[in-house]
């Protein structure tokens, strides 16, 4: 009998972890402004203000084409978060910069949040995420 009972709650939690997740939302990144082919297109999604632009919580990319580019996060938790995008131009990963720092390859933020001296604080940037599937465009300057 215990053997039966034990069956039968691992078939219900199994059961219960197959269901999908009821506060489980996708979001869509599109970039646009995208002047060349070159490289990948880097999004990096954040939850926090701990660790922005430094330790994102995922990052997905896309190769780069003149235009727009759509990258995708499916199944996020409902809260904040922030974006940043940057088109790697020559492929290291990385946002290249010049002698004093300033980037050289096109970036952007969600919310198109701009930095005076410097990328934009995380709150600037953020965004409430709900439970219904979200898109949201971040133009690259």
């Amino acid at each position: 009998m215990k053997t039966c009972h034990s069956i039968m709650l691992a078939v219900l939690a199994a059961a219960l972890l197959a269901l999908p997740n009821a506060n489980a939302a996708d979001l869509t990144v599109e970039v646009t402004g995208i002047a060349q082919s070159d490289g990948q297109v880097v999004v990096s999604l954040f939850n926090q203000s701990e660790g922005w632009l430094r330790k994102g919580m995922s990052s997905n990319g896309a190769a780069a084409k003149a235009g727009t580019v759509k990258v995708s996060f499916p199944g996020l938790s409902e809260g904040d978060y922030a974006v940043s995008v940057i088109h790697d131009v020559n492929g290291n990963r990385k946002l290249d910069t010049n002698l004093v720092g300033m980037p050289i390859e096109p970036y952007g933020f969600s919310n198109d949040a701009a930095g005076n001296f410097g990328p934009p604080s995380f709150d600037q940037a953020k965004f409430k995420l709900g439970p219904d599937n979200k898109s949201i465009t971040i133009k690259l300057g």
